[in-house]
């Protein structure tokens, strides 16, 4: 069936390739992970309650690239999974296949998930050894600042979430290929994701008083640092009823939960676009 239709295409009864071209897929953490995210000014983006937040690294483990449409694979990473430290200055190659079909392929997807095969993309070589030995997906460390007061936070998750169906809003779904020529996809790391104070809405802001309140309830007290056990520790019934929303998202009852569930939604598509994360 499939030959029969390629037949087709030489009559021009449906699209063929013309061709062939490459493709370089990047990561990226933005100015928000790179130098800071600020407190919120005017309709700026920025934290609703007047925080600051810089971090110290931002490890993901990217992996998986694949380009395909619905019946036919272009391209498949076969190497091993890649530990980035996105605070550093980016983009940054993950992926480079070459001579590709040139044509448009409508589905680009990639994963954010442990390996205990994964190899340093720019990360440093103990990082490396860190996220597969604790089998992270993704690990935070920074320092929120708000006035004389400061916290500091390291956070390693588990999370196993592959990215599909990506879609950018001016460039449309997946990459097309150019003849003779070399096309690059940004996966885009959003760091300001994992302080929404709401799981589903569009108009979800940034906060920290919570995360910052929870230093309060571990074994040390108030010592500076907020562990995800202390965040664990806060129900979300006790928080005001017009923030941290689930939007029906199961299994989610504390600020450890939400914040965990944020991590999935950390994975972008050429800066703004938009992936479908589906939890593996």
């Amino acid at each position: 069936m499939k030959q029969w239709i390629l037949g087709l295409s030489c009559l021009g009864l449906v699209a063929c390739s013309d061709g062939t071209g490459n493709v370089t897929f990047t990561t990226y953490g933005e100015d928000f992970i790179e130098k800071e995210i600020p407190a919120q000014v005017g309709d700026a983006a920025g934290f609703t309650d007047g925080w600051t937040v810089r971090f110290a690294k931002f490890l993901v483990v990217v992996g998986e690239i694949k380009v395909e449409t619905h019946d036919e694979v272009a391209a498949q990473q076969k190497g091993p999974a890649r530990v980035f430290d996105v605070h550093k200055p980016g983009p940054v190659v993950v992926e480079t296949f070459e001579d590709l079909p040139a044509q448009e392929w409508d589905h680009v997807s990639y994963a954010i998930a442990p390996s205990a095969d994964a190899v340093a993309g720019n990360a440093d070589a103990a990082d490396v050894e860190l996220m597969k030995t604790q089998g992270y997906s993704l690990l935070v460390e920074g320092t929120a600042t708000k006035g004389s007061t400061s916290k500091h936070f390291e956070w390693g998750f588990k999370t196993n979430t592959r990215y599909e169906h990506c879609e950018s809003p001016e460039l449309g779904a997946g990459v097309t290929v150019p003849k003779d020529g070399e096309e690059t996809v940004q996966l885009t790391i959003h760091g300001d994701h994992l302080f929404f104070d709401d799981l589903q809405s569009p108009d979800a802001k940034m906060r920290f008083d919570a995360i910052a309140a929870a230093d309060v309830l571990g074994i040390a007290g108030a010592d500076g640092e907020v562990t995800l056990e202390e965040l664990a520790a806060v129900d979300l019934t006790e928080l005001p009823s017009n923030q941290y929303g689930t939007g029906g998202v199961g299994n989610v009852h504390n600020l450890r939960d939400f914040v965990t569930a944020l991590v999935r939604t950390a994975g972008h598509f050429r800066g703004e676009g938009e992936c479908a994360p589906r939890a593996r």
